[in-house]
């Protein structure tokens, strides 16, 4: 009994610091999305956890910003102060209603075939639960269990990493793997490895198939191949280029981006390709085509550039065995573009 005991006191340390890691990764997250607001970025990385676009500037700052500070505060000192707690339960159910409404609003996209989502519940979901659930805990005083200043402030430390892990984790899961494709004026392909024998890797190829499915659809007329020069000697926009003429698109239809080097390249070079008039935009929607654990990288690039794109994840028909491998980097890479747009 008394082991049992013990193991019942551990779990409710490691919950609470689960439920506490939570509240503070999600104010260190709006802190940091708010600083690159407040310095002018295009991009609001705030509304990967909450769509509020159609809230005035002023009253969105001012709502993330307290909404921040208490969950800030709840999580160094979950017991301190009645009327606090209540601010901080009202701020987080508040949250939840807002993400209950961004339910509503993908089920009618959903409804009207604008978004063809893998996962049949937005992360919207989840946000509602979590922070509902977070309420009931900020109220309740339960789970707060301490195991002490030093482990405490450790715990909270692997809780906000893990939390940082598992929250682009969820943005591929969700986000990446939802096909919003629909009627456009180009798709841009990204590029990928190709082998010593010229032919594209299976990550490559299935980006192609994909944009070529698109063509034959009759949902874009242009497809823009980015990539850069590979170990092996061969460009990948070459390559990929004429695989898609290979397999039935006109050349005329391909444009070439022959340095796109990285993700940011291309948007860089995208952006030229369209000031320059080579990529014309006359209705203003650009699809971007990469597997689903890039997308919200490639979101996040374009939007930091200024420049709103559909992502379409390319359809994987065989399993790639250094996916695991391929979600970590991506895990790095989102957190690196996030910091480096709203601070850097």
């Amino acid at each position: 009994m008394r082991r049992l005991g013990a193991v019942r006191a551990r779990a409710r340390v490691g919950v609470g610091l689960a439920v506490r890691g939570w509240a503070l990764f999600v104010a260190l997250f709006l802190a940091v999305s708010l600083v690159g607001v407040l310095r002018g970025r295009t991009l609001d990385p705030s509304l990967w956890l909450l769509d509020l676009h159609d809230v005035a500037e002023p009253v969105r700052l001012v709502a993330l910003t307290v909404a921040a500070g208490l969950l800030a505060a709840w999580a160094a000192r979950p017991m301190a102060g009645r009327a606090r707690r209540w601010a901080t339960a009202i701020a987080c159910l508040a949250i939840a209603v807002l993400a209950a409404r961004d339910v509503l609003t993908f089920v009618a996209a959903v409804g009207a075939g604008g978004v063809h989502p893998f996962i049949p519940v937005p992360l919207s979901v989840v946000i509602a639960i979590v922070f509902s659930g977070l309420a009931l805990a900020v109220l309740t005083g339960r789970p707060t269990a301490t195991p002490g200043a030093r482990w405490t402030a450790i715990g909270l430390g692997g809780a906000v990493i893990a939390w940082g892990i598992a929250f682009p984790v969820a943005q591929m899961l969700f986000f990446g793997t939802t096909d919003y494709r629909r009627p456009a004026d180009a798709a841009v392909v990204f590029g990928a490895r190709v082998y010593a024998s010229g032919l594209p890797s299976q990550v490559l190829q299935d980006r192609i198939d994909t944009a070529v499915g698109l063509y034959r659809a009759g949902l874009v007329g242009v497809l823009v191949m980015s990539g850069g020069d590979g170990a092996d000697g061969f460009n990948e926009a070459e390559v990929m280029r004429q695989s898609a003429i290979d397999e039935g698109v006109p050349t005329f239809a391909v444009v070439v981006d022959g340095s796109g080097v990285s993700t940011e390249a291309t948007v860089a070079n995208v952006a030229a390709l369209v000031d320059s008039g080579r990529v014309t935009l006359p209705h203003g929607t650009l699809i971007a085509v990469s597997q689903a654990y890039h997308l919200p990288r490639v979101q996040l690039a374009f939007a930091s550039a200024g420049i709103d794109v559909l992502t379409v994840p390319a359809h994987d028909g065989r399993f790639i065995s250094e996916m695991p491998i391929l979600i970590g980097r991506e895990v790095l890479a989102f957190w690196a573009y996030d910091l480096r747009t709203c601070l850097g």
